[in-house]
């Protein structure tokens, strides 16, 4: 019996040859293995861990940043609206111009009124001041002699001017308002609560610009106010105006709320002679002393 021994041992060492020392992993797998420390190997993308810590500072500082915004937001309104009702208030100041003034009843009290400096007040820059002086000297005379009208005169639009004229001798507490885009004057009796309406009497109410420089002439004494007495006499028409927006919106403003009613201009020599008249109301406009009396007043009270 033969034995070949050459061949089964090459046979034998040429299959240790081909064994490898270790086995590959295929590189598409998740992770490899590192064959010194026994353990898989870890991805070359690195995983970062937040504490809460950090997330509840970053909260924090967010928080602080939105509120320093709102603040800032909220100064830069404030500011704003300021800067705007500065300016909304200069333009109201330039267009509107309101005072007060006292008035002669009539010509004897001429005298007295230029030699005591009774020219009145204008809220106008310095003549404020010096107006307060000088009404303060009004006191020290005789107020029977004159009348207070308090002055609100539209210059930029020279729409409408507004006289009030609380304490007329021998009429009632009045609140003229002359509208001239309607040619209307609302006269409210500021005793009665009640509203009434008439045509505009251009003849002896000045527009505006005019009216505000006959007062600036009568402050520095340049004009002498005419204290002649003009009346009208007027009765009420029934029923009530219920649409107001037929006396435009300076006289609609001053009305709300109150009964309003127009006025018709009835002959003197018809009415009914009476020994006192309650229905009177008084104002000074520009050119002489208008009263309006109104015959029926009694029945509206």
């Amino acid at each position: 019996m033969t034995i070949i021994t050459k061949a089964i041992t090459e046979k034998k060492a040429s299959d240790k040859m081909e064994q490898p020392l270790f086995v590959e992993e295929n590189a598409t797998e998740g992770s490899k293995t590192d064959p010194e420390a026994a353990r898989p190997k870890t991805d070359s993308v690195g995983h970062y861990f937040v504490s809460r810590r950090n997330i509840h500072r970053i909260h924090v500082t967010a928080t602080f940043l939105l509120f320093l915004v709102a603040l800032m937001i909220l100064i830069i309104g404030v500011i704003g609206g300021l800067y705007i009702y500065k300016q909304y208030a200069r333009t109201q100041m330039h267009r509107f111009r309101t005072g007060w003034y006292s008035i002669p009843y009539d010509s004897t009290n001429k005298a007295s009124y230029g030699s005591n400096g009774m020219q009145g007040l204008l809220t106008d820059s310095d003549l404020f001041t010096k107006g307060l002086t000088r009404a303060m000297e009004q006191n020290a005379l005789d107020i029977d002699n004159f009348f207070k009208e308090r002055f609100e005169i539209d210059l930029e639009n020279e729409h409408y001017e507004k006289i009030d004229v609380p304490d007329f001798r021998g009429g009632r507490q009045g609140r003229f308002i002359h509208d001239f885009n309607i040619n209307k004057t609302g006269i409210i009796d500021i005793d009665g609560q009640v509203c009434f309406v008439m045509p505009l009497n251009r003849q002896r109410v000045l527009p505006p610009r005019n009216m505000y420089d006959l007062l600036k002439k009568m402050y520095d004494g340049y004009y002498e106010v005419d204290t002649a007495i003009v009346r009208e006499t007027m009765k009420v028409i029934t029923p009530p105006i219920t649409d107001m927006s037929v006396l435009g919106k300076y006289i609609a403003r001053e009305c709300q709320d109150l009964p309003t009613y127009m006025l018709q201009k009835v002959n003197a020599s018809s009415v009914v002679k009476r020994s006192a008249s309650s229905g009177v109301f008084g104002q000074f406009a520009g050119n002489s002393i208008m009263e309006v009396d109104i015959v029926n007043l009694g029945d509206f009270e």
